[in-house]
């Protein structure tokens, strides 16, 4: 099957060099880490990853966690605490939702990707604040992504930054999606925005997506990542990353400062045609549309009517039945009740940047047929 369903971006799980850096690792430290950063589990390659991945982001520091999902819900909680206040954007995905509620703070969402809601939320709060309703003592930080795994698109963040500094919140960026694919060379929403690293407060990404390994970073100043070091619970009390994770990480940024530029060049070009094609192939569709974006992830949304019939949902689960039948591999982006994911249901595309012109025009025809199979064109 052409797999357009992993968020292996680069390629790099798959890197003969990376492997052999695993291997190589695993001659020299074994499998685990024996136990907690704190007690038994810093290796030196661990330190290497962060001060690495902090002068490529340009931060002071970064710090590594063993496990992406734990990097929100133990970054958000070690700075975000009861009676503060968090704005977030209403279409972040889970990791980022289990963050804000385990910080017990007060959650304030606007409408996804919609600069005119936040600014009446941030101007109501203001208010709220003139008539005595919020705490002088009250923390307050605006919480996006870079590029949204529920959607594919890009936060304005330029605006939201000069938003922030305008009614005094502090930032934290997610940006799982973005690092590695977005920018020049890769480094992300700050580099695709041109924007100073100061000016993100704190900034989370996975190592599971363009880094091809397991794993989260957090970056911003030495004051944030040492806060962490005692706060941060996935740091504190899980044990630390296998060290062949991180050289796996440290050899994958090792290729992506050497080839970024190329790859990520590559990799725009090809999502581009893949979007511009299934555009093209589903225009005269009431039901399915491509959902804007720029970055490699590509959400085909059920729109309309049927957008909430169960047995419309359920002819995508068909479409992809059919797709795969026909040797192209997709998925429905499934969600758990915890998540309070409000969108249209959606099938979720990933480019890779191994996969070649043939193999993306050969899935827009698939993918056609299969939505016509499936009543949805």
């Amino acid at each position: 099957l052409l797999n357009l369903v992993s968020t292996n971006f680069l390629n790099l799980a798959d890197s003969e060099r990376v492997e052999e850096e695993c291997v190589a690792a695993l001659d020299k430290y074994g499998c685990g880490s024996c136990g907690p950063r704190g007690f038994y589990g810093t290796i030196d390659v661990h330190l290497e990853l962060e001060n690495r991945m902090a002068k490529f982001l340009g931060m002071e520091e970064a710090i590594l966690y063993s496990y992406d999902i734990s990097t929100p819900a133990s970054a958000i909680p070690a700075f975000c605490k009861s009676g503060d206040l968090i704005v977030a954007d209403a279409g972040v995905g889970y990791p980022l939702q289990s963050g804000m509620a385990l910080s017990r703070s007060t959650v304030r969402y606007f409408k996804h990707n919609d600069l005119g809601d936040l600014r009446n939320l941030l101007d109501t709060i203001e208010e709220e604040s003139k008539l005595g309703k919020g705490k002088d003592t009250q923390r307050r930080f605006m919480v996006v992504e870079g590029v949204y795994a529920n959607y594919g698109d890009v936060a304005p963040l330029r605006e939201i930054v000069e938003l922030k500094e305008k009614h005094g919140f502090r930032l934290i960026l997610d940006d799982s999606f973005a690092l590695g694919v977005l920018g020049e060379t890769g480094r992300g929403s700050l580099e695709h925005h041109d924007l100073r690293p100061e000016q993100v407060d704190i900034m989370l990404a996975s190592l599971g997506h363009s880094f091809g390994s397991v794993g989260g970073i957090c970056a911003g100043s030495r004051r944030v990542c040492d806060h962490q070091r005692l706060s941060g619970a996935g740091y504190v009390f899980s044990a630390s990353l296998p060290p062949y994770l991180a050289s796996a990480a440290v050899k994958s940024l090792d290729i992506i400062e050497e080839e970024g530029k190329e790859m990520i060049a590559e990799l725009e070009a090809k999502t581009d045609r893949l979007r511009r094609g299934l555009t093209r192939a589903l225009s005269r569709s009431r039901t399915l549309r491509v959902h804007e974006g720029m970055g490699p992830v590509i959400h085909l949304q059920l729109v309309g009517e049927k957008a909430t019939d169960v047995s419309a949902v359920e002819s995508m689960q068909g479409l992809v039945d059919a797709a795969a039948r026909d040797g192209v591999f997709l998925t429905v982006a499934k969600y758990t009740f915890l998540d309070r994911y409000e969108g249209p249901p959606s099938i979720r595309i990933a480019v890779n940047v191994a996969h070649d012109e043939a193999d993306l025009d050969r899935a827009v025809t698939v993918i056609k047929k299969a939505a016509s199979k499936a009543g949805l064109v």
